[in-house]
């Protein structure tokens, strides 16, 4: 009797140790499909430089066919052209975040760290961080 009852105990916790392992994998998984949402600014002006943003580089970086700065937050840029393939990637090659940009101004909420910023087949090292 007492073999039967750990038999039905090992099981029990063969299949909660299972569904952890489950549980677990979908959650790294979804924690995967997070990714910045990239804000359109709307208004005049190229980027939006604010007094109030002591965070900011505002270096304003002119690269090939575009501008950007960065900030704590963030990346601003500005597209003067149509159709630009964007991909943003984290320094582990992991893809932040991919798509096409109109022409505008836009800012990629990303915080502090560095990455890599590929613009219509270009790369550009960006440094997000506080001045």
């Amino acid at each position: 009797m007492k073999q039967i009852y750990n038999m039905y105990r090992i099981y029990y916790i063969s299949i909660l140790l299972g569904a952890l392992f489950l549980f677990s994998i979908e959650l790294s998984a979804q924690q995967g499909l997070s990714r910045p949402s990239v804000v359109k600014i709307e208004g005049e002006g190229l980027l939006p430089v604010s007094k109030k943003d002591t965070t900011a580089n505002q270096q304003i970086i002119q690269a090939d066919g575009f501008s950007y700065y960065t900030t704590a937050a963030g990346i601003y840029i500005y597209f003067p052209k149509p159709n630009n393939y964007v991909r943003l990637f984290a320094l582990t090659g992991q893809v932040l975040w991919s798509g096409e940009l109109v022409s505008g101004r836009f800012f990629i909420p990303t915080g502090e760290g560095i990455y890599f910023l590929r613009v219509n087949n270009k790369s550009y090292k960006i440094s997000c961080k506080k001045t």
